[in-house]
């Protein structure tokens, strides 16, 4: 009966003791390391009524029409219809340097902005190219718009699109991870041009309001340039299968062997 009842307490030992590993890894996200200042992941748990939970920070997004909840790259996500459908930042974000993290599966052959700022911001052009783009401080008008921008796939597919700002030095488009095109910016993004603008998802205010066609999953933004190395990190994490369920698994598999001994 006694080594019955030891072998009970050890396993609930072990079992408080895998519990709290699971939730000491779930709470350590890798990409608070890289800077990460925001992330909507658009899951149907952080849509309430017309409000967009940061998961990260405290930055609300507030819904502007009615961009449909559907299946996502990863869980669910919105998409977007081209016309009315937005979400607007409560609180501004703004870093010299930045970097911006989206999976899209956008509807080709239209201007659709991802997430912009005003004075910087992805988006993918009607020719089909997806990238980054900055508004630069600087009275030469010939040098305001630093961009990077490269064919995105046509396949119909998910795909993981990163832009990077290194203030005063250049802006990067990633596609799927790999760094694709790097434009110089000598100049740091203009912050007189943004003023006083929220960030949005699914619309840019430029040329008289621009609004996304299709959807969008797991935007995030993170205070700082992320490396080549870093990007590549970010992909493989989208990638990365969640451990849903994992929990449950090992609290099954315990009973059981409890179960078993006993």
């Amino acid at each position: 009966m006694k080594t019955k009842l030891c072998l009970s307490v050890l396993l609930l030992v072990g079992f408080v003791v895998t519990i709290t590993m699971i939730q000491s890894a779930a709470a350590e996200d890798p990409r608070e390391k890289m800077g990460l200042a925001a992330l909507w992941t658009l899951d149907k748990n952080t849509v309430q009524g017309n409000d967009v939970e940061d998961v990260f920070g405290k930055n609300v997004g507030n819904i502007i029409g009615k961009p449909k909840q559907i299946d996502g790259f990863r869980s669910e996500a919105l998409d977007f219809d081209g016309a009315v459908d937005l979400i607007r930042m409560t609180e501004d974000i703004f870093f010299p340097s930045v970097t911006m993290e989206a999976i899209i599966k956008p509807t080709l052959g239209t201007r659709n902005p991802i997430y912009d700022k005003y004075n910087y911001g992805i988006q993918l052009l009607d020719n089909n190219n997806v990238g980054i783009w900055i508004r630069a401080d600087t009275a030469n008008a010939a040098k305001h718009w630093p961009s990077a921008y490269v064919p995105f796939p046509t396949d119909g597919e998910w795909h993981h699109v990163v832009g990077v700002v290194e203030s005063e030095k250049s802006v990067r488009i990633y596609l799927d991870g790999e760094l694709k095109k790097t434009t110089p910016a000598p100049d740091p993004i203009s912050i007189a041009y943004g003023a006083g603008q929220k960030p949005t998802i699914a619309y840019t205010q430029h040329l008289g309001g621009i609004w996304y066609a299709g959807a969008i999953d797991e935007v995030a933004i993170f205070e700082g340039a992320l490396s080549d190395e870093e990007v590549r990190r970010l992909h493989t994490l989208a990638l990365a299968v969640e451990p849903i369920g994992k929990l449950a698994v090992t609290w099954g598999a315990l009973k059981q062997s409890m179960s078993e001994r006993n």
